[in-house]
C-alpha cells in the first residue's frame, strides 16, 4: 500500500496547481483588451446598452468579486454562458467531450496495444533485418504530418468501403454504433504517429536494459529468456514508458485540433479555436481549466503508478 503521507501531499499539490491555473487564467482574460458586453451587442450598440449589459454580467464589480463568483460557480458546475453561442458553457463542453474523450480513449488503446509489443520486438531484434526495417518504418511514422495522414486515411477508407463518407460524424443519440465507427479513423490517425514514437522509445529502453547487470545475473542463474524479459526487464521498462504514456495522454485528451478539422469532428480542440477566434472569454476559461485538470490528473496517476511498478518508491 502507498504510505498515507504520500497521497495527501500529491492531492494537495494538484489542488494548489489547479487553483493557481484558475486564478491566472481568470486574471489574464479579464485584463485583455476587449469588452465582452461590446462583443455580445456588437459595434452598433450605444454606451448605455453596453453599460446595462456590463451590470447584468457583473462586469462592473471589482476583479476579486468576479473571480470569487466565477470559481464558486465552477464548484457548483456552473461555468457561465458562452458569449458566442448564448448557451451554458458546461453544455457546450459536454457535447465536445463526447467526441474528444472517445477518440482519446481509442487512440490510447491503439498506442498501448501496438506500441509496446512493437517496441519490444524492435529491441529484441535490434541487430537483425527485422529490427532495422521496423526502425525505418517508425522513423517515417514520426515524420509524417498528422493532417496528411488523416487525408490519406479518409481517401483509403472511402475507396475500400462504399458506405464510409469522409468528414462526417454521426451523433451518439442517432446511432451509437455508427458514431463509434466514425471515430475509429480519427483515433487511428491520432495514434499511429505516437505508436511510432512509443515503439522507438520502448526499443531503445529494451536495448539499454538488456545489457544491465541484473539481466546478466538473471541469465546466469539459468532463468529462461521469456521469464527474464517478463519478470525483470519489462517491469523496469514500464516505469519509464509510463511517463511517455502520461505525456501522450495529456496531448490526446486535450483534443487534436488538426485531426478534428480534417475529420470535421465537433471536439474540444475545434471548440477552443472557435472560442479564441470569437474572444469568447467564459468558454476559453473553462477549456483552459479542463486542460490543466487533465494535465494535473494524468501527472497524479503517473506518480501513483510509479509506486505500484516500483515498490521502493512507496517508502520514499
Amino acid at each position: 500500500m502507498i504510505k498515507m503521507r504520500y497521497l495527501p501531499g500529491k492531492i494537495f499539490s494538484c489542488v494548489l496547481t489547479l487553483w493557481l491555473v484558475s486564478l491566472l487564467t481568470f486574471i489574464v482574460f479579464q485584463i485583455l483588451p476587449g469588452n465582452p458586453a461590446q462583443i455580445i451587442l456588437g459595434a452598433e450598440a450605444s454606451p448605455e446598452q453596453v453599460a446595462a449589459l456590463e451590470k447584468e454580467l457583473g462586469l462592473d464589480k471589482p476583479l476579486s468579486l468576479r473571480y470569487i463568483h466565477w470559481i464558486s460557480g465552477v464548484f457548483r458546475g456552473d461555468l457561465g454562458n458562452s458569449l458566442r453561442y448564448a448557451r451554458p458553457v458546461r453544455g457546450l463542453m459536454v457535447n465536445s467531450l463526447k467526441v474528444t474523450l472517445p477518440v482519446a480513449g481509442m487512440a490510447i488503446i491503439f498506442i498501448v496495444l501496438f506500441g509496446i509489443p512493437l517496441g519490444l520486438a524492435a529491441g529484441k531484434y535490434h541487430w537483425h533485418k527485422r529490427g532495422v526495417l521496423l526502425s525505418v518504418v517508425t522513423q517515417l511514422g514520426t515524420a509524417v504530418p498528422s493532417f496528411w495522414l488523416g487525408i490519406l486515411m479518409m481517401l483509403a477508407l472511402a475507396k475500400l468501403f462504399s458506405y464510409f463518407t469522409p468528414g462526417t460524424f454521426i451523433p451518439w443519440d442517432e446511432d451509437w454504433l455508427g458514431a463509434l465507427a466514425s471515430l475509429i479513423p480519427p483515433a487511428l490517425t491520432v495514434a499511429l504517429p505516437k505508436v511510432a514514437v512509443l515503439t522507438r522509445y520502448v526499443g531503445a529502453a529494451f536495448v539499454e536494459e538488456e545489457s544491465a547487470d541484473y539481466i546478466r545475473t538473471a541469465f546466469g542463474k539459468g532463468l529462461a529468456e521469456k521469464k527474464v524479459f517478463s519478470n525483470h526487464l519489462l517491469k523496469n521498462i514500464l516505469i519509464s514508458v509510463t511517463t511517455v504514456l502520461g505525456l501522450m495522454g495529456t496531448d490526446i485528451l486535450g483534443g487534436s485540433i488538426i485531426i478534428e478539422k480534417v475529420f470535421a469532428l465537433p471536439g474540444i480542440g475545434r471548440l477552443l479555436i472557435e472560442a479564441i477566434s470569437f474572444r469568447d472569454f467564459p468558454l476559453i476559461q473553462a477549456i483552459a481549466l479542463y486542460l490543466s485538470g487533465v494535465v494535473v490528473l494524468l501527472n497524479l496517476l503517473v506518480d501513483l503508478s510509479y509506486s505500484f511498478l516500483d515498490p521502493r518508491i512507496r517508502w520514499r
